[in-house]
């Protein structure tokens, strides 16, 4: 599983996570033995710091798989009451429970600036500000809209109503308005955006 991404031909439109565990962490620390079961059979026992450098190797070479720290994740988790995390989405911006769906959007942020690449380039933050309200709204209607395979995926999501609304074009909006990238001026006028 882990290096199943190494051949290109293979998988390749399948991202690829392992969940990792505290008491995985624990072992890798104590470079103790690591179990390796499913549905509480052992299949084999290998060195947990082995393992965890070959997951690491393989996400250095093909990126590929992804680790997902899901015990943290529980804990942090603001639903916890009712809910016990077990997956994300296939990119990993959101944590699911079983059965669980997100609907992910982003706002163009290079489409709102007026005048680009002159002396009075402005990204326009009333604009901005609409095109969110407008966006949440309707990603909340599509939640009520959509047709899902399973009824329990319907539950889950019509229960907790998991959005994302995230941003593209941020580097374009940044260069529009004189800043570079990465520099400390255009990371205080992002945080100043997404405020």
């Amino acid at each position: 599983f882990i290096t199943a991404k190494s051949d290109s031909a293979r998988l390749r439109m399948f991202n690829m996570s392992v969940l990792i565990t505290d008491d995985f962490m624990e072992a890798v620390k104590a470079d103790g033995p690591w179990e390796l079961q499913f549905d509480g059979k052992i299949y084999h026992t290998v060195q947990a710091r082995d393992l965890w450098n070959k997951i690491m190797q393989a996400t250095y070479e093909f990126a590929e798989p992804g680790v997902i720290f899901i015990d943290r994740i529980n804990k942090a988790n603001n639903l916890s009451y009712i809910e016990n995390i077990c997956a994300t989405n296939p990119c990993g911006e959101q944590p699911l429970p079983p059965y669980g769906a997100c609907l992910l959007g982003s706002i163009n942020m290079a489409r709102l600036v007026s005048n680009p690449f002159e002396a009075n380039a402005e990204l326009d933050q009333a604009a901005m500000q609409e095109l969110v309200s407008t966006a949440v709204r309707m990603m909340d209607n599509v939640v009520d809209v959509s047709k899902f395979p399973l009824e329990a995926q319907e539950a889950e999501a019509k229960a907790k109503r998991r959005i994302g609304l995230g941003v593209t074009g941020l580097a374009d909006a940044l260069l529009m308005l004189g800043l570079e990238y990465g520099s400390d001026d255009a990371a205080r006028q992002t945080d100043r955006w997404l405020h």
